[in-house]
């Protein structure tokens, strides 16, 4: 399947300065998604990472939040058996179906992973069903501009991404599997390493109504069951 990846990943996620940049980006993204929607008591969530790598992106919110729970899952065993972190546990798994019992988490997380799924109604099914009530997921992916510029590049192999989307489209999908959509945005300017005045320059950006401009979208989602 596209997009499942081997120990080449992890080691180019320490040492390539693009890979390890998108990556901080991201987490710093969710942390600052959690952070205002659980304001107190993270030490009490469970959280949930699908298509965590090596677990990286966990390791670091864990460290942040010291949530109750905090699993990864992922199709590569290579990465899998590559977490070191013992206070995470990470384990094979399938983003389209996710064996957890029903309303068992407060957070998902899905980042740089819906672009590489079959079905990716399948996913949102399961983590609606997996989320407690209020519970949230997180997605992040590519803008489909960008990740078409990549592609004729060579930066990215034509065939790693089964499909891009659009903020539009991730809206409509998400409250077609019955989650409220309560924020979504773009960052990320320039996706290979840190510039200066980054956050300001992506705010003002925005304000101007340019953010389509950005390499990377995040959109926040609930499940409210009344």
């Amino acid at each position: 399947m596209p997009g499942v990846l081997n120990h080449t990943y992890h080691q180019s996620r320490m040492n390539r300065i693009d890979i390890r940049y998108r990556l901080n980006r991201r987490t710093n993204e969710v942390k600052d998604a959690i952070r205002t929607l659980f304001p107190q008591k993270i030490s009490e969530l469970r959280c949930l990472d699908i298509g965590t790598a090596d677990g990286l992106m966990l390791s670091n919110l864990n460290s942040f939040f010291h949530f109750e729970r905090a699993i990864g899952i992922d199709l590569s065993n290579e990465l899998v058996c590559l977490n070191n972190d013992k206070n995470i546990l990470i384990k094979n798994g399938s983003a389209e179906k996710l064996n957890f019992d029903d309303d068992c988490f407060d957070i998902i997380i899905s980042c740089a992973t819906i672009e590489h799924l079959d079905d990716p109604i399948k996913m949102l099914n399961e983590s609606y069903r997996t989320l407690k009530n209020k519970g949230i997921i997180i997605i992040t992916t590519p803008n489909p501009f960008h990740d078409k510029i990549a592609t004729i590049l060579n930066y990215y192999d034509k065939n790693i991404h089964i499909n891009t989307y659009t903020i539009k489209r991730l809206k409509n999908m998400l409250k077609q599997t019955k989650f409220n959509v309560i924020n979504y945005k773009y960052f990320m300017i320039f996706p290979f390493f840190k510039i200066p005045f980054e956050k300001f320059l992506e705010r003002l950006i925005a304000i101007i109504g340019l953010g389509r401009i950005m390499s990377n979208q995040i959109i926040v989602a609930r499940k409210d069951n009344g």
